[in-house]
């Protein structure tokens, strides 16, 4: 289960009719040339005419107007000089009437996250060539399920717990979240009750700018289970076992929005590593051994790292989206010159794109990839459930399960755990279903296929596979329904299932 995210509703109008609609609301019509033209009988009063949606123009056309005042409609929690000081416009301003900040700012007060729906439209101002900036807010829930965790598996025969977010407190803005998870332990010899727990604190448009600030605490009291024996995929419970480990981090840093759909975010993230990794060899099915490398060093380390970010989202529905693209990439480093234990870089990228290819259908891509490079620890490496959705991924950081990868290609690539390169690359058909104004917003059907990949040079010298064995490489597959919802966004798909049962 995600969480739910905010959508922007795009008024039909078209082409240079907007612009022709805006240049008739500002000059409020033409006066009949000469004194003995005949006058337009006046229209019969009625309900007033509905404000003019702003719609995608040539920026250069369009009469100049004045702004004259700003107003919000709809909200009714959320403090109105949150949305105001989001708005890339101000009274007085004068622009044309295709300005694309009119239209940018639909994305802006979007990009709060309090709200359904947004809204802007031009309503006649006071005198010719004044007009009236009108925001109009769908407001939703803003306590929001981020992540529920439940499951079972042999690793762990049970693992509970949630993550929540109330996302304005108070009508503040101020963002306040947090998580608690806990496991049970199976009967791997070196494993414990597992249990995590998280704080997050968030803050945008600080002092009315772009800028805002986010923060976190976490902490896990974990097991982490490695194989000590068999071949890849074995079920054998001898030939696993697992180390306990404590970890403690900090991490925050500022964020800046360059445009209403363009953000940029830096954090410093200060980690406490204390770890009982043991040392020995791993024997494999044929007799041969190879030494264990765990990724991390024994007792205590520390991990120091800066990381900085890029997100850019013009998706038409953030949570189940028709149109539009989203970009997201990160570049993290530590180093022992800052005072942490390892010296590494993690570099990671995710790309969507969706076209609409008829009424309420959508095909979509999505790519994602990661590389690391240097010595980073265990828990900074790419998992193979971060590229493979049908596999139960992490919980709060943590190891639940140890079920290998479906082998549907043959490339036997059950000894991958985590490892230095990987990514996926995947198809998918959507179907919107319905929407409703209402608590429940709206549901998508949709299929989903595709490839990934995961690459680790001492799983490959440890099997010593060659040709297409060694193809880090295999096929995933997935269908569903989502439903977007007050709480959040709650997956019923066949990769949600898998994760959640055991599958040895």
């Amino acid at each position: 289960m995600r969480a739910g995210r905010r959508r922007v509703t795009f008024v039909p109008l078209r082409g240079h009719l907007t612009a022709y609609a805006l240049a008739g609301l500002v000059a409020g019509g033409l006066a009949a040339a000469g004194g003995a033209a005949a006058q337009p009988e006046p229209a019969p009063e009625g309900p007033p005419a509905p404000p003019t949606p702003i719609d995608h123009v040539d920026p250069t056309f369009g009469p100049m107007i004045t702004i004259e005042d700003i107003r919000v409609l709809g909200n009714r929690s959320t403090a109105e000089r949150l949305i105001l000081r989001a708005v890339p416009l101000r009274q007085g301003e004068r622009l044309r009437a295709a300005d694309p900040r009119l239209v940018a700012s639909r994305f802006k007060v979007l990009a709060l996250g309090y709200f359904r729906e947004v809204t802007i439209s031009l309503e006649k101002g006071s005198s010719r060539g004044r007009v009236i900036v009108v925001v109009t807010v769908v407001e939703r829930g803003t306590v929001a399920l981020d992540r529920l965790w439940y499951g079972s598996s042999e690793l762990a025969p049970y693992w509970l717990g949630l993550a929540l977010t109330e996302r304005n407190c108070l009508g503040t803005g101020l963002s306040v979240g947090g998580g608690l998870v806990h496991a049970g332990h199976g009967a791997i010899t070196g494993a414990r009750d597992q249990w995590g727990g998280e704080l997050r604190l968030g803050a945008g448009g600080l002092g009315g700018t772009r800028w805002g600030a986010h923060g976190a605490l976490q902490h896990q009291r974990g097991s982490e289970v490695y194989r000590v024996a068999g071949p890849p995929g074995s079920d054998a419970r001898a030939d696993l076992a697992a180390f306990r480990y404590t970890r403690t981090s900090v991490r925050g840093g500022p964020s800046f929005d360059l445009t209403p759909t363009l953000g940029l975010a830096a954090d410093l993230r200060l980690e406490r590593l204390d770890a009982a990794v043991p040392t020995g060899e791993r024997t494999l099915d044929d007799g041969r051994t190879v030494p264990l490398d765990l990724g991390l060093r024994d007792g205590r380390s520390r991990v120091v790292s800066l990381a900085f970010g890029v997100d850019r989202d013009t998706r038409n529905d953030p949570v189940l989206p028709h149109e539009g693209s989203r970009v997201e990439a990160q570049l993290e480093v530590g180093s022992e010159l800052l005072g942490g234990s390892y010296d590494f870089a993690v570099a990671l990228a995710r790309y969507e794109r969706w076209w609409p290819v008829r009424p309420r259908h959508a095909l979509g891509v999505r790519v994602a990839a990661g590389v690391v490079l240097g010595d980073a620890p265990r828990f900074d490496r790419i998992h193979v459930a971060d590229v493979n959705r049908l596999l139960t991924p992490r919980v709060m950081g943590m190891t639940v399960a140890a079920a290998p990868p479906p082998d549907l290609l043959g490339t036997d690539n059950a000894d991958g755990v985590y490892g230095q390169v990987g990514g996926n690359l995947i198809g998918e058909w959507a179907y919107r279903w319905f929407r409703r104004p209402r608590s429940i917003y709206g549901g998508d059907l949709f299929v989903a296929a595709g490839v990934w990949g995961l690459h680790d040079d001492g799983a490959v010298r440890a099997i010593g596979a060659s040709g297409w064995r060694a193809l880090p490489v295999d096929l995933v597959i997935d269908a569903g329904l989502r439903i977007d919802t007050e709480l959040g966004i709650f997956e019923f798909t066949v990769a949600n299932a898998l994760g959640r049962v055991p599958r040895w």
